[in-house]
């Protein structure tokens, strides 16, 4: 049996919550891939009770449980996991990270990334793929950024940028605090920054003015990075298309919006 089933057994449950156990007991490991919805409607009970479930096990919500679920099964049934489970697996991730997207979040960023403040956007490593990628559609866009992509150069960049900028950072694997310095001078300067990681508990996160987290995993395979950061990209696709929809909504130089009669 798993930790987190052991746990929930030393709870006291109430009847649908013993049966929402029941059923991951029952199911493994498909039922680590069960949308929240789905399950839901299998159980005939609410999307709210599932959650309260969860909670009770001092997690903050049914992705988190599916997540701890997968992790724990991982480790006590490697074999759970075969080859032909990858896709489903990999579905599972992206569907959930979609679920936890905060809308509100990704307006507002892509309202300052639109906006005339200076725009300057770092990763490092692979996690500069997706800082190029940002970065050169918003430039086509004509939202001129600036791409950093040496940490070195963003140590000294945070001491001269405006204090009206906007520093997007891109961070997914590596030792975040090498970066608090950054955030903190940045925050002490009145400076904007835009975070987006796949670490919960990244300390950056209480530093930065806005934060994203994903759920990609850090994973390395012979001391190589194999996170594929799919989370990530999906996250800089959506600020794109923001990005694109606000372009396409601005009155073009000379032309007047259209009056309201």
């Amino acid at each position: 049996m798993i930790p987190l089933f052991e746990k929930a057994h030393q709870l006291t449950l109430t009847y649908t919550e013993e049966e929402i156990l029941k059923y991951f007991e029952s199911n493994l490991p498909s039922s680590v891939y069960a949308n929240l919805n789905d399950l839901s409607a299998c159980l005939y009970t609410s999307n709210a009770t599932i959650v309260r479930f969860c909670q009770k096990l001092g997690l903050k919500g049914y992705n988190e449980f599916k997540y701890q679920v997968r992790k724990e099964l991982k480790q006590v049934q490697p074999q759970a996991f075969r080859s032909d489970d990858l896709i489903h697996h990999s579905l599972a991730l992206f569907k959930d990270n979609l679920e936890q997207v905060d809308e509100e979040k990704l307006e507002e960023i892509a309202g300052l990334l639109t906006s005339d403040r200076p725009i300057y956007i770092y990763g490092s490593n692979l996690s500069s793929l997706a800082a190029k990628y940002l970065q050169t559609v918003l430039t086509t866009l004509d939202y001129p950024c600036i791409l950093v992509e040496w940490q070195r150069l963003l140590n000294g960049l945070i001491h001269e940028i405006s204090s009206d900028a906007v520093l997007f950072v891109i961070t997914a694997h590596g030792d975040a605090r090498r970066y608090l310095s950054v955030f903190r001078k940045a925050k002490a300067r009145g400076v904007i920054t835009i975070l987006l990681t796949c670490e919960k508990d990244s300390p950056l996160i209480a530093c930065s003015t806005i934060a994203l987290c994903t759920n990609d995993r850090n994973e390395e395979y012979r001391h190589v990075d194999i996170n594929p950061r799919l989370g990530i990209f999906t996250i800089v696709q959506i600020l794109i298309e923001l990005a694109a929809q606000i372009k396409q909504n601005t009155p073009a130089d000379g032309e007047d919006s259209l009056a309201l009669p």
